[in-house]
């Protein structure tokens, strides 16, 4: 390792130990009028609009003193879900080399309180330390986990820092949010120096970039390194298709023809993608149904707007032979360890907590130890009657309409279209109660229902799903989530589970 390599890693270190890429600006307080705690909820939301992103620029070498050497600086800042920690915490990465780097520099925790206890316009930061080998954590549920399920940032193996030199931070007009360590409030004693350090920093983030003007003063309280006025990076604007076509193949998963079903129709043929890990029994009931010619001769029946398609049996006379006419309900499972939940940090209205179980759209309860699929467009249902075991596979439905999540745990969710959605979407509506049609002739007939893996090789639909653990498709949920091109004028800041879309194409022919 190069000596400028180590004094740069140094200068990192120390420097953005206490830094976050928030803003500046002393702010003057007003005496207080009330002893209540005012509730800043709308301010933090604010906040978190602004701070997840990706930041980079070609800036001056800080440790060079003639200001000629000139450095990439790649930032990534996420929010992640450690609610023992706080409700606003964020995850940001530091590196030279590009955004997800297996290596970056520096990687942080800050941590916006709202809790009474504490001064609310103060930023906790946290260093993780590159020995836990945590990078690029907001896309790994493992790291996350091992992360989260400490009892605080120390058990966690974070470095924290004594009071005074937490952030304060404000906003100011503009949009402008500013957040400032003073050095007469702030010092620590730092390994990389070996001496005690009192920083002055000050940043500045604005919707396009963040700034940052720091100088660490060491024990004869002279600067360490010469100072160069506030640098500033961009940010990158990534749009969904950007995030796509970066991707790389090994994020990309093909599907299973043991749980890959066609229906085929007049229009075209809809793809669905089976759940075992979730609904066992019905999946295995749903094979013999269609192994035995269930489906042939029937119809879709049902078209309700903002709702849902079904298709069965319209007369409900044709007995089911083969296979059972009724199957225990699976409308959640208990929560192993087995199970690799990839986590939505947004939170969830119906659910403690949501994201994704191999793919699929999923909800649950970790203290309660219960975990089920949810009513997302594309989702694949079945259908029953009032008894909860009276549903088989024999009637199917697929969500068609906004998401109805009133459904969670009170059907059984089976799977998820992952392709020729709008030939089920577009259909006619029924006219009769419930969206049901009032004539055979409204029907649309099913040619063939069939597993992937019953049909020769050359017949199937070669299809790769986006991976739910992957870089790319945290990148996709931000991207979506904080959707910052020329069109959008307001990111919305956050982002429900049934919003994010599962990227399917076709598998490249080698």
């Amino acid at each position: 390792m190069s000596q400028r390599f180590k004094t740069l890693s140094f200068w990192v270190l120390s420097l953005w130990v206490s830094t976050l890429w928030l803003v500046v600006v002393p702010v003057t307080i007003a005496a207080p009028v009330a002893v209540s705690t005012p509730d800043r909820s709308a301010e933090f939301a604010e906040l978190a609009q602004l701070f997840s992103g990706r930041y980079s620029g070609v800036v001056a070498d800080p440790t060079d003193p003639t200001a000629q050497r000139r450095i990439s600086l790649y930032h990534k800042i996420v929010r992640i879900d450690w609610s023992a920690l706080g409700e606003y915490v964020y995850y940001h990465q530091i590196s030279l080399d590009g955004f997800d780097s297996k290596k970056p520099w520096q990687q942080k925790i800050y941590v916006f309180d709202q809790d009474p206890a504490r001064k609310q316009d103060a930023m906790r930061a946290f260093v993780v330390p590159p020995s836990l080998e945590l990078a690029n954590l907001e896309a790994d549920p493992v790291k996350l986990g091992r992360l989260t399920k400490a009892s605080s940032p120390t058990a966690a193996g974070l470095q924290g820092f004594e009071a005074g030199c937490e952030f304060r931070w404000s906003r100011a007009a503009q949009g402008v949010f500013t957040a400032r360590v003073r050095k007469r409030d702030c010092s620590y004693d730092s390994t990389a120096f070996k001496q005690k350090i009192s920083p002055e920093i000050e940043y500045r983030l604005v919707a396009e970039s963040f700034g940052f003007h720091e100088i660490l003063y060491g024990a004869k309280g002279k600067p360490l390194f010469p100072t160069s006025g506030m640098i500033v990076l961009a940010r990158q604007a990534v749009t969904a298709a950007a995030v796509l076509a970066a991707s790389r193949p090994a994020e990309w998963r093909s599907l299973d023809p043991e749980r890959t079903v066609y229906m085929d129709l007049d229009a075209g043929r809809v793809i669905f993608e089976l759940s075992p890990v979730f609904a066992p029994q019905h999946v295995a009931n749903l094979r013999a149904l269609i192994r035995t010619g269930w489906f042939e001769g029937l119809s879709i029946n049902r078209v309700q707007d903002n709702f849902v398609t079904q298709w069965g049996d319209p007369d409900g006379k044709k007995i089911i032979v083969g296979a059972a006419a009724r199957v225990p309900p699976e409308f959640e499972r208990e929560w192993t360890a087995d199970i690799k939940f990839d986590s939505l940090a947004d939170g969830d209205v119906f659910a403690p907590q949501a994201g994704f179980v191999d793919g699929f759209w999923a909800a649950g309860d970790r203290e309660a130890g219960r975990i089920w699929l949810t009513h997302c467009y594309g989702t694949l249902g079945v259908g029953r009657d009032t008894a909860a075991d009276s549903g088989s596979g024999a009637e199917l439905y697929v969500v068609i309409g906004h998401a109805p999540r009133q459904l969670d745990r009170n059907i059984t969710v089976l799977g998820r279209a992952v392709s020729g959605m709008e030939l089920l979407s577009a259909l006619p509506r029924g006219t009769q109660a419930l969206g049901f049609y009032a004539t055979a002739a409204e029907r649309t007939p099913i040619r063939r229902v069939i597993f992937a893996a019953d049909l020769p090789a050359t017949e199937r639909v070669e299809l790769e799903l986006l991976r739910t653990d992957s870089a790319s498709f945290a990148a996709l949920v931000e991207a979506r989530r904080n959707r910052r091109d020329d069109w959008y004028k307001v990111p919305a800041g956050k982002i429900d589970l049934c919003s994010i879309p599962l990227p399917v194409r076709r598998k490249a022919v080698p």
